[in-house]
């Protein structure tokens, strides 16, 4: 029997609780139901066979899957019902051998879920490079508008100064930035624009009489 199964034999009156209160908890399953292939997930009753034979379980553990559902289950439970927005790996931690649809005694196609999540975290992949892309040809327009006008450089180095002075340390380094700017920072920090730019110094210096 599915170890998750519990049983209740009700109430009986004048003794004990006279309620009885069922929760049915979704997280995710409607969804995977939803899908044709993977809809064979949810026919998993626990037994742990797909486990006992996969080579890659047997070598890495459970603690490796990062969740509760470990072995070749887990490779294709966990993305399902964290919506493909982690365990992205999962379905990669596989030889393919098949020998976990071998011995599943309810015949879950685990290789073939796995072959479809795959496909799944690829495109997923390539709309985020899509995006990215999008972002940094905006990011390139806007340099070669600034870059091509010498007041707009001098504008955008003004404001650069001022906004970046809000993240400058003491010591005059960036050690932390917002948004975008969070993934530089994360492994590196950033000297703080100094208060004077070269050109500026250039047009206050004493100029020499000929």
């Amino acid at each position: 029997m599915n170890p998750y199964t519990s049983l209740w034999t009700g109430v009986t009156p004048g003794d004990g609780p006279q309620n009885f209160h069922v929760v049915l908890l979704d997280n995710g399953r409607s969804s995977i139901l939803a899908r044709h292939t993977e809809r064979q997930t949810l026919r998993c009753i626990r037994c742990a066979a797909c486990q006992n034979t996969c080579p890659v379980y047997r070598q890495t553990g459970g603690h490796a899957y990062g969740s509760v559902y470990g072995g070749p289950i887990g490779a294709i439970l966990t993305p399902q019902l964290m919506h493909m927005e982690h365990a992205q790996t999962l379905p990669f931690a596989s030889s393919l051998c098949a020998a976990c649809y071998e011995v599943c005694p309810v015949k879950i196609n685990i290789p073939e879920v796995l072959i479809e999540l795959r496909a799944q975290v690829v495109n997923l992949e390539r709309k985020q490079t899509a995006r990215a892309f999008d972002l940094m040809y905006i990011g390139m327009r806007i340099a070669n508008s600034i870059f091509a006008s010498a007041w707009r450089f001098r504008l955008a180095q003004r404001m650069g100064r001022i906004g970046l002075r809000l993240f400058t340390s003491k010591d005059g380094w960036i050690h932390a930035l917002p948004s975008l700017g969070a993934r530089w920072t994360m492994t590196r920090d950033l000297r703080g624009l100094p208060d004077q730019t070269f050109r500026d110094w250039w047009a206050s210096r004493p100029k020499e009489k000929p």
